[in-house]
């Protein structure tokens, strides 16, 4: 259940979240099919994706040392302006001008992605990172759900005589002007602790670069696997299936609705089996099994299905490695620490898409295997790493965050 108890601060980072991310889930419907559209390959659908990812990480180095100098709230807002001016480019219906506009769309995701995690480590609520970040975790996956469904808009209206590409066009435009509104307008009211807690006065304020290194690798690992076939998911059913925005948008709806519903569930979980990363490794490794059964499916609604079931397992418990992570780096490092990380898996997911996308111009089914293979090594190395926190049960610091005067 979501118990949100009075916690202002929470609340307004879990509407947020909830009234966002249902553009998202509306251009993460229409975006493959829209490329595809335009003329784009898969080879340079892979390349969009890493040139996507290479701006992510210059900006995700960025936005670590603007956290902790300016805090997050600034960066959150620049950086939905910036997607929302790419998101005009993108729009044009121009196939170079789209370069220039998923650039700026990968800028932003990166510096979204470090101060919308290191915002939500900051607010002053009481209660552990695993509630924070499950709560607006689910909050997000919901929103998307919803507005994945918003995928059969371009194909509804194309049925009465526009062109399905110009359908797409005005979708995407409609998502850059009305997801900024949000933003603007509850941001500036969330508030931010940056220094003086009780919590940085009783907690190490060193870093530990042994445990950082292993996060890293198993990062690196993880994204190359993702990158290679996950981040280029909606086009593998595109090019196999050749479904369109319409039948992706009700993909991603279940997906999301059944992942955000069960995010909620995931502190209480973690409490039951003794840990974040205990929780983690037991939900999300039987979905690696899940994944390869998708190599021999021969219809969208079997894959569809493997798909949702694998999706969910893989990312429902996200919230709770990410309150891991965080939980081993001090406070007043976490803008620095979210970006380290964020590097460790811009990089290689930029490279694994590149690729992935070549091999699947070969062999469709190619990057799923590597993926596969990639995942298993990930949850190994994390079993071997962390021992204490898988096989005993470790539970990630409760963090208890003090409350402030506005």
């Amino acid at each position: 259940m979501l118990r949100l108890n009075g916690n202002r601060d929470l609340f307004l980072l879990v509407a947020l979240s909830l009234t966002t991310s249902p553009f998202f889930g509306i251009l993460f419907s229409v975006y493959a099919p829209y490329l595809r559209g335009l003329g784009f390959t898969a080879t340079e659908y892979g390349v969009l994706g890493g040139l996507s990812l290479i701006l992510s990480l210059l900006a995700s180095i960025i936005a670590g040392f603007l956290c902790d100098r300016v805090g997050a709230r600034a960066v959150v807002v620049i950086s939905s302006i910036i997607a929302s001016v790419g998101l005009i480019l993108l729009s044009t219906g121009s196939k170079n001008i789209a370069y220039v506009a998923v650039a700026l769309l990968g800028f932003s995701g990166g510096l979204e992605s470090v101060s919308g995690l290191v915002l939500a480590t900051r607010i002053p609520v009481s209660g552990g990172l695993e509630r924070v970040l499950s709560y607006t975790a689910a909050a997000s996956t919901i929103g998307v759900g919803v507005g994945a469904l918003g995928g059969w808009i371009p194909v509804v209206v194309s049925a009465y005589g526009v062109d399905i590409v110009t359908a797409y066009r005005f979708t995407i435009l409609s998502v850059a002007l009305l997801s900024l509104l949000p933003v603007v307008v509850i941001v500036p009211r969330i508030r931010e602790v940056i220094t003086g807690s009780t919590v940085e006065a009783t907690e190490n304020d060193r870093v530990d670069w042994g445990v950082l290194g292993r996060l890293i690798l198993v990062n690196i690992i993880i994204s190359l696997g993702a990158g290679a076939s996950i981040h280029l998911i909606d086009y593998y059913f595109v090019l196999k299936f050749g479904v369109s925005s319409g039948e992706l948008g009700t993909l991603w709806s279940v997906q999301n609705l059944v992942m955000g519903i069960l995010m909620l569930q995931m502190p209480r979980l973690s409490s039951m089996v003794g840990g974040a990363l205990r929780a983690y490794i037991i939900v999300a490794s039987p979905s690696v099994l899940l994944l390869a059964l998708l190599i021999p499916a021969q219809s969208f609604v079997i894959a569809a299905s493997i798909y949702v079931v694998r999706s969910t397992l893989m990312n429902v418990a996200n919230p709770l490695y990410q309150a891991f992570e965080m939980s081993l780096i001090p406070r007043r490092f976490r803008g620095r620490g979210a970006s380290i990380l964020s590097l460790a898996w811009q990089i290689p997911a930029g490279l694994g898409r590149s690729v992935g996308g070549a091999l699947m111009d070969v062999n469709v089914d190619a990057p799923i295997a590597v993926t596969t293979g990639l995942y298993t090594l990930a949850f190994v190395l994390l079993i071997a790493f962390f021992p204490n926190y898988v096989l005993k049960g470790n539970p990630t610091r409760n963090e208890t965050q003090i409350n402030v005067s506005q």
